[in-house]
């Protein structure tokens, strides 16, 4: 049986035809937006990252029949997928640790677009928690903490703006992770190559 090649013009229609060569290309194309995504809001789950980014590829082909080119970029639509389902695990990790009631957010239905309420509320409740979690820290070191693991930006930047060397960055941030481990105690996992 002949199967086209999958291209730009092509990979969603053959999504929906679940040719999973169409699968291998969103993987491709998207895959570093969505780790980018993933790492960003599972900085405390680092070890779930890899989990939740086959759970946002296996919503996205079961649900590519939910996608509306009319309405939002397929991008955007992805993105929204990763966003939510990053929440979902944040959320059952909080549930698993206080013992809390949380509703799973699988049924959600993932329409993207800036006006969605419901992910802007949950949104703006893990940035309060990434708040919280910070506030133990001296404002210099909550600076630090921000551009290197949420902002993502290179030590390098952080210690040319900063005028500090990276000796002193590296000694900041072994400092606020200890503080951070003090206050609120977590698993002892690798975060983009360094342990929290």
């Amino acid at each position: 049986m002949y199967k086209p090649k999958i291209t730009d013009k092509n990979y969603i229609e053959q999504l929906r035809k679940k040719d999973e060569a169409a699968l291998e290309y969103v993987i491709e194309r998207y895959g570093g937006l969505l780790y980018s995504i993933l790492r960003k809001k599972l900085i405390l789950l680092p070890d779930k990252v890899d989990e939740c980014f086959d759970d946002v590829l296996l919503k996205a082909w079961d649900h590519i029949n939910d996608y509306d080119e009319t309405r939002s970029e397929f991008k955007g639509w992805l993105a929204a997928i990763a966003r939510y389902q990053a929440i979902d695990y944040l959320r059952k990790a909080k549930r698993e640790e206080f013992g809390q009631m949380v509703q799973p957010l699988d049924d959600m239905q993932f329409e993207p677009g800036f006006d969605d309420d419901r992910y802007r509320s949950i949104e703006e409740s893990i940035d309060d928690e990434t708040e919280k979690i910070l506030a133990c820290l001296r404002p210099e070191d909550r600076e630090i903490f921000r551009r290197l693991y949420l902002e993502e930006d290179s030590i390098e930047n952080v210690s040319r703006d900063m005028n500090l060397s990276k000796e002193q960055i590296y000694n900041h941030t072994s400092r606020g992770k200890k503080k951070i481990r003090k206050f609120y105690p977590i698993r002892k996992e690798k975060i983009y190559g360094q342990y929290i």
